[in-house]
């Protein structure tokens, strides 16, 4: 029961937060991603995950964008969501997008490096194979 209640109050949450970024922050903030939200057991606090698709200067804008319009946002969600405590929010960036991009990108490195050098280790191997029929004989 706690958990289902716990994942239907993130979902909420997630809307109600999104709601109030496009309806009230949109033109303060960069694009903006909400990527999760982790709920205390007790479910009194929750923190924010976002991303934002920008340059530094738009992430630091929005980091100070949400810190100023943390109260008004808790605030509104305490009058929207229709239970005992609403969890009080806060906002941390996530970077967990840009470390995916930039391993993709080394793993795009590596591949290209390995195809670049196949032809130079078949070639080797055939010589190496040649060599050994050589010395066998």
């Amino acid at each position: 029961m706690g958990e289902l209640r716990a994942a239907r109050i993130c979902e909420v949450l997630r809307e109600k937060i999104f709601e109030i970024f496009t309806r009230y922050l949109r033109d303060e903030m960069g694009f903006t991603t909400i990527t999760g939200i982790n709920l205390t057991p007790d479910m009194r606090y929750a923190t924010v995950f976002y991303s934002v698709l920008g340059t530094e200067e738009e992430k630091k804008k929005t980091a100070i964008v949400l810190k100023d319009a943390r109260a008004f946002i808790n605030g509104q969600i305490g009058r929207t969501l229709h239970i005992k405590f609403p969890p009080v929010v806060r906002f941390e960036y996530d970077d967990t997008p840009v470390r995916a991009t930039r391993v993709l990108e080394l793993l795009n490195q590596i591949e290209e490096e390995k195809f670049e050098n196949t032809p130079k280790l078949q070639k080797e191997s055939r010589r190496n194979k040649k060599r050994s029929k050589r010395s066998k004989k």
